[in-house]
């Protein structure tokens, strides 16, 4: 008798992957549950679910098993599994949490009508535990994403740039800058990085030391690995040889991505001071629309941080700074850190969860019942909960 590990492909991958690798040696093989949606290979966008979720597994392809359903008829996809002739000798581990709401319902009854040995299980996005909707139990999910996996889950790969200098020259650097009151124009490298003989020299001192910085503080204070930060990331759609995009720093943390634009000043590249406060507003907002594209193009759910080394204080007035706020929340963006947060000497993302909880009360939340109904005809398996929409 064997064991069999069934998951239905959607769009979002991770609780199919977090199942699989849970229940490692616990099945006998794999089977996926998809539709022509999630394997269609158009030219620019290469989309192929399966492929992606067996690649991050590491494991090849013909070692799974695909089928390929029709995703908003139910008795299109009962007659599908009918088809496969899954015996009853074996048992199954059944993993609802992806697909259409029609899928999970129809492969649900499938099991159950036809008296298979069935285990059923729910991941719920956001959260790391695994529930068990034959005894409505919940276990706390153990295992922990690495970036190369979250990457691959989405069809996508990153590389990441070499530290030009070391820990300690990065954080003597911010040291010194500290002491200049995080004004460039009173530290000789940075205000004059383009003309240093060297040429990582100007790479460095013109931002890359704050990224650097970053990674590094980072790295120590949440306790990282290498496989989980890493900074300067070119990031690459499927085959394409040149990068879609860069994020400065980012890390994933209980299978949760973090992504960071770092910059020294807001002023960007400029010689008259005195006329360039006008555009630092204006920089500020790009790269909060950067930081939601990002998300947005590339389906990722990550907290996103703007750091930098700027003095918000003298742009920004207190309707000024409300207005950002608002912003902030609409893009999506978790937390702005200056030179007034840096200057503290705390850890970086300390003030995380009361941003975060701000953050939530602004958004409009999704909701997928984690109770899989026993009746038929079936009922509707998710419903938007609308509880949450800001009264602002």
């Amino acid at each position: 008798m064997s064991r069999i590990l069934i998951s239905i492909l959607s769009d979002y991958l991770q609780p199919n992957f977090l199942l699989i690798k849970e229940m490692e040696r616990k099945y006998d093989g794999l089977v996926f549950i998809t539709t022509d949606g999630m394997e269609n290979k158009p030219e620019k966008n290469p989309k192929r679910k399966s492929n992606w979720l067996t690649k991050a597994l590491k494991l090849p392809e013909q070692s799974v098993r695909i089928i390929e359903v029709v995703e908003d008829d139910f008795e299109a996809i009962k007659r599908s599994l009918d088809s496969e002739n899954f015996s009853k000798e074996d048992s199954y581990i059944l993993n609802l949490t992806g697909g259409t709401k029609v899928m999970p319902l129809a492969v649900y009854e499938f099991f159950k009508q036809n008296a298979y040995n069935a285990e059923f299980y729910y991941v719920p996005i956001g959260k790391n535990v695994i529930k068990d909707l034959s005894t409505n139990n919940e276990t706390v999910l153990q295992y922990r994403l690495n970036l190369e996996e979250y990457f691959t889950l989405n069809g996508l790969r990153y590389k990441p740039t070499t530290n030009i200098y070391s820990e300690n020259h990065a954080i003597n650097l911010f040291g010194e800058f500290r002491r200049a009151n995080f004004n460039r124009r009173n530290h000789n490298k940075i205000a004059n990085a383009q003309s240093l003989p060297k040429a990582e020299d100007k790479v460095y001192y013109a931002g890359a030391w704050f990224e650097e910085y970053c990674y590094y503080r980072l790295k120590r204070e949440l306790h990282l690995n290498d496989l989980s930060i890493a900074h300067g990331n070119h990031i690459y759609r499927g085959v394409n040889s040149q990068s879609d995009n860069e994020i400065d720093v980012m890390f994933i943390q209980d299978n949760q991505l973090h992504i960071f634009e770092c910059k020294v000043s807001l002023w960007g590249n400029v010689i008259d001071y005195g006329k360039a406060k006008e555009n630092v507003k204006d920089n500020l907002d790009n790269f909060m629309y950067k930081l939601a594209a990002i998300a947005k193009d590339y389906g990722f759910k990550p907290h996103s941080y703007i750091l930098t080394l700027h003095n918000l204080k003298n742009v920004y007035n207190d309707a000024a700074m409300e207005n950002l706020e608002k912003r902030q929340h609409i893009l999506g963006i978790t937390g702005i850190k200056d030179c007034n947060d840096f200057a503290k000497q705390t850890p970086i993302l300390e003030a995380n969860k009361k941003i975060e909880k701000k953050q939530l009360q602004n958004a409009v939340a999704f909701r997928i019942e984690t109770e899989v109904p026993k009746l038929t005809p079936p009922k509707v398996l998710g419903k938007i909960d609308l509880s949450q929409i800001s009264k602002k």
